[in-house]
């Protein structure tokens, strides 16, 4: 087919039925950008001797030397099948789980999905996420099973166990997409029956007998699977150009053997044979001990031309081949010495992989007008609200529009309502993308993937467009990867600092899941999801967005600081012994000297502390918080800013509405936080918490356990309906509240924030004389304007300002009525966030204290040959293995582990090397792991110090973990700088 002219495309786009927008989604290196280069060369954009070779959609120069995609890439072809064209736009997306953001963006763009699934590795772990992507974006998928050419020349099976290999891999996809089927299903289920449960309760009616058929029955399942028979499974070997789908061999056979098509597609895939006297086709091959029809006649021809052209290269064979198929292949080709040209030669022509690829898209996947009331339901539902909760005129816009350029000389509207981050601006030009290059266009009809020029100015990360101010946002992309490699960046020559804001601004619009952020100290930094995606962003910003010289720091490891309950056993597993306890509270009655003065630590460690000028005393315990509260805190992060904000309206005696829907979450994260606080010490914690930290929605508690003092509580929100009588604040209880948050966000031991910690503040007695403290209630009422220290707006500042200049002239003559100096001390109330920050440090460490790890989970592809070699890798960088299994039907093995973040630096790299090439691991973010052993550790029993030594110097890792941080922040480390003397020589003697 020749190239399409540009013309054509645009008269393409307007037919909106004949469109069809397609991603091509996979697990690294399963062929998605070969099969995309089939597809493209049917177009006649490349030739097809390259496909392949060429990886036309690998635009970008590191793709191609690193042989993977890292970028999706989008362009349109044109496709004739029964007299009928279809526009097909086509987006390439990677593989490798760093730039799983890409495969986010790309199936949120599309209607359809080619699915493609290497023969031989079967469903590997990035499969199952891109299902479950294209699952979430409710868009349909189609299958390609790739690489069906390495079953004959690598594996060498035979066409019968090829095609059980095939079945298998089958029920592996169905598999996937049946579980993640069945969980929606028992959602609903649950769902209904909760408000069944309700409906029943109010009715008041007696017992109710449970059905347990939870409604799988019910549901038509059938046309979610595929199925070669059905029309959605098409096999191939992109590389050697050739694919089919059984539709094609139905029609080829109905032909020869007189048996309707019809009948042909229903038994080609399955347990049935031909009975050649009979000429009937049976069923039952397998207990017959027969060839199924699709071992007969498909595999065995494409078996035996394999045999022919590549395996015994029988010239005769070939020719009788090549005439009988009737066929053309150039002499060329036939006198070719490597006999995979003359196969893609034959191939191509007989069994075109585009053509089988293309007809299914164009029979099975919809069109964009074809796009359910499900899913665009569901896109403009954002947050909690339901699309029946939305205005009429934003239900109206399901519909959709064409995008035009603006006329020379027109403008935007002005009279657009003010809503916060909505903006208004003119679309400046419009891109057709055609792989590598872009064409301009004047307008898009709706239904068309396209480009958009002159942005930049407008998108911070991602936005909807829309020429209607009552358009709601999208709901947010779902991204499998979180960004957890931080670097610093800063330019080689100073000047070029606004280049390099520049760059990196276009960077953070550029990539989905590159975060850009500049910390406390002023430095920029680029937070991505892995080592490669960090090399990638780095690349970008030097060749394309800053364009100029940039130096960055080595990957900066996040930890985490905590505290966790005394440990049973010491260093060499022996059980602690009283002896020891007593060494331990006497240890501590020592270190009762190191404090300062004003800090009081008892052995239970609850710490007492008195603000500067003897006026308040306060009284704070640390307790660890159990695993399973620390990770329900994590996971509901939004409910507690929204119960945060919903008490910030409260305390200014405003409403704010929150949604139905929103309400229940928080009730039950509230229900679930007390089943997870059982014991005497937690009874009643729930209702007393007094604020979370840091940043207000953290992972640590601070817990009101003052004697008669009962604040509103933080769970306001589900409150407001039972009208109680209102609690009464104290003064200074947001000093209070704020030295708790300044505490949590950066611990003791290297400067990081606190997780999973709760604070106990038990005591806090205040002796102030009235002037004083009149005097500090406008300094507090000034300060908590905004009680959001760390953002604070221009606006508070200035009130602060006058309210405090106006505060200091009365406190001074109310100092003076004291007959006491408060003034060298400072404000009352940042004495008392001081006092009360450095009160739960001094708690922090009056309990054992660990570091906690961030850790990768990491999915390794191993033959058995090298799996010593991956175990060895693994142990040297402190990983941890947790299961492997062998993948039925291959010599492959998965191996999960789990591996510190710390330690992941050129793991991949490494474990490439060791085994050869035949390993390559996938690394996602998982969770915080803490580290078992004690930075501040030293042998005190007899066993540790047999087996440490008197030095103990053998490495303790959570030591070099913190003492690496300190160093990098420039805090004081404790290190000697001659460590062991007598194990130096002196070198005088050497002159």
């Amino acid at each position: 087919m020749g190239h399409t002219s540009l013309e054509k495309i645009i008269a393409l786009q307007k037919k909106t039925p004949h469109i069809r927008n397609l991603c091509i989604l996979a697990h690294v290196d399963h062929g998605k950008t070969t099969l995309a280069d089939c597809l493209v060369a049917s177009n006649g954009i490349i030739s097809s001797r390259l496909a392949g070779k060429l990886r036309y959609l690998d635009s970008r120069e590191d793709e191609q030397i690193r042989g993977i995609t890292m970028k999706s890439s989008a362009i349109s072809l044109h496709y004739t099948t029964g007299g009928n064209e279809y526009l097909i736009n086509l987006i390439d997306s990677p593989g490798h789980v760093d730039f799983s953001s890409e495969v986010s963006t790309a199936v949120r763009l599309c209607d359809g999905a080619i699915v493609v699934v290497d023969a031989v590795e079967g469903v590997c772990p990035q499969t199952q996420v891109v299902l479950r992507q294209a699952w979430l974006e409710n868009i349909r998928p189609v299958l390609v099973i790739n690489k069906i050419d390495r079953l004959i020349v690598e594996l060498k099976l035979t066409s019968q166990e090829a095609y059980t290999h095939l079945q298998k891999i089958l029920e592996q996809v169905n598999a996937v997409t049946g579980s993640l089927f069945t969980s929606k299903v028992l959602e609903e289920r649950a769902e209904k029956d909760a408000e069944a449960q309700s409906s029943c309760t109010e009715n008041g009616s007696g017992d109710q007998v449970y059905d347990w058929s939870a409604g799988l029955e019910e549901t038509d399942d059938s046309d979610l699977y595929f199925s070669p028979d059905r029309g959605n499974v098409v096999f191939a070997s992109a590389i050697d150009g050739w694919g089919f789908s059984i539709h094609q061999f139905a029609e080829m056979y109905s032909q020869k053997m007189g048996i309707r098509s019809s009948v042909l597609l229903k038994t080609l895939w399955g347990d049935f044979y031909l009975n050649a006297k009979a000429k009937k086709i049976m069923k039952g091959a397998q207990s017959k001990g027969k060839k199924p029809l699709f071992v007969q006649l498909v595999l065995d021809n494409i078996w035996s031309m394999y045999d022919a052209v590549v395996t015994r290269r029988d010239k005769e064979k070939v020719e009788k081949m090549v005439t009988s198929l009737g066929l053309k292949v150039m002499s060329r080709d036939l006198r070719h010495s490597d006999p995979k040209v003359l196969l893609s030669a034959i191939c191509s022509q007989w069994l075109p992989v585009s053509q089988a690829v293309l007809s299914m898209v164009c029979e099975k996947l919809p069109s964009p007008a074809e796009i359910s009331a499900e899913r665009v339901e569901k896109l403009m539902s954002v947050g909690a609200r339901r699309f029946d909760s939305l205005p009429e005129q934003t239900q109206e816009l399901k519909k959709g529009e064409c995008m035009l350029k603006l006329p020379e000389g027109c403008s935007a509207a002005d009279v657009l309502p003010s809503v916060p981050h909505m903006a208004c601006c003119t679309v400046d030009s419009l891109y057709l993308l055609m792989g590598r290059e872009l064409e301009e266009l004047d307008e898009v009809p709706t239904g068309n993937v396209l480009g958009i020029g002159g942005m930049e100015e407008f998108i911070l990360k991602s936005a909807t467009i829309s020429t209607s101010p009552s358009c709601p946002p999208f709901t947010p992309l779902n991204f499998e990867a979180t960004p957890i490699v931080r670097v610093a960046v800063e330019p080689k020559h100073p000047s070029e600092m606004p280049k390099l804001v520049r760059g990196m601004r276009l960077l953070n619009q550029a990539d989905p899941c590159a975060e850009v952020l500049i910390q406390e100290t002023g430095e920029h930094v680029l937070v991505t999801a892995g080592e490669v995606h960090l090399q990638r962003c780095l690349d970008d910003l030097r060749e394309r967005f800053a364009k100029i010289e940039i130096s960055a720091s080595k990957p900066i490891i996040p930890f985490r600081e905590t505290v966790i309950r005394p440990p049973k056993v010491d260093m060499v597993n022996e059980d602690m012994g009283k002896q020891q306890k007593v060494a331990v509270i006497h240890q501590v009655k020592e270190e009762q000297t190191k404090y300062p003065e004003g800090v009081q630590v008892d052995s239970t460690g609850l710490v007492t502390l008195t603000t500067p000028n003897k006026m308040a005393t306060v009284g704070v315990r640390a307790i660890p918080l159990p695993e399973e509260v620390t990770r329900l805190l994590e996971d509901n992060v939004e409910l507690i800013r929204t119960m945060e904000q919903f008490s910030l309206f409260a305390w200014e005696d405003k409403t704010l509405d929150i949604n139905q829907k929103i309400l229940e979450n928080i009730q039950e994260f509230k229900v679930k936080l007390e089943s997870n606080l059982q014991g005497r010490k937690w009874r009643g914690a729930v209702e007393r918490i007094w604020a979370f930290g840091p940043r207000r929605c953290g992972p640590n508690i601070l817990l009101n356990s003052v004697e008669g003092y009962r604040r509103p509580s933080v769970w306001q929100c589900l409150e407001r309906e039972k009208e109680t009588e209102k609690a009464e604040i104290r003064d200074f209880d947001n000093s209070i509240a704020s030295g708790f948050q300044l505490a949590t966000l950066s611990g003791p031991m290297c400067e990081e924030p606190l997780m999973g910690v709760c604070f106990s503040v038990e005591t806090w007695d205040m002796k102030l004389s009235a002037p004083l403290a009149q005097q500090d209630s406008i300094d507090e009422d000034s300060q908590t304007a905004e009680p959001n220290i760390d953002n604070q707006n221009e606006s508070s500042d200035t009130h602060e300002t006058n309210a405090s200049s106006a505060s200091s002239n009365r406190s001074r003559s109310g100092a003076e009525a004291a007959g006491s100096s408060v003034d060298c001390y400072g404000p009352f109330s940042g004495q008392l966030i001081a006092a009360m920050k450095e009160a739960c440090r001094y708690a922090f460490q009056a309990k054992p204290q660990r570091l906690m790890a961030a850790m990768y989970t990491c999915e390794i592809m191993a033959t058995a040959e090298v799996l010593g070699r991956v175990y060895a890798v693994l142990s040297k960088r402190e990983g941890r293995v947790l299961q492997e299994e062998m993948k039925e039907g291959t010599d492959m093995f998965i191996i999960k582990a789990v591996l510190p973040v710390a330690e992941s630096f050129g793991f991949a790299d490494e474990i490439r090397k060791r085994t050869s090439g035949l390993a390559s691991p996938q690394l996602v973010f998982s969770h915080w792991e803490v580290i078992s052993s004690d930075p501040f550790w030293v042998p005190t029993t007899e066993e540790e110090y047999l087996h440490f030594g008197e030095k103990a110097d053998s490495s303790n890792q959570a030591l070099k973990y913190m003492n690496a941080v300190r160093r990098r922040k420039g805090l004081y480390v404790e290190e000697k700088i001659v460590e062991h003397a007598e194990k130096q020589r002196t070198l005088s003697k050497n002159k």
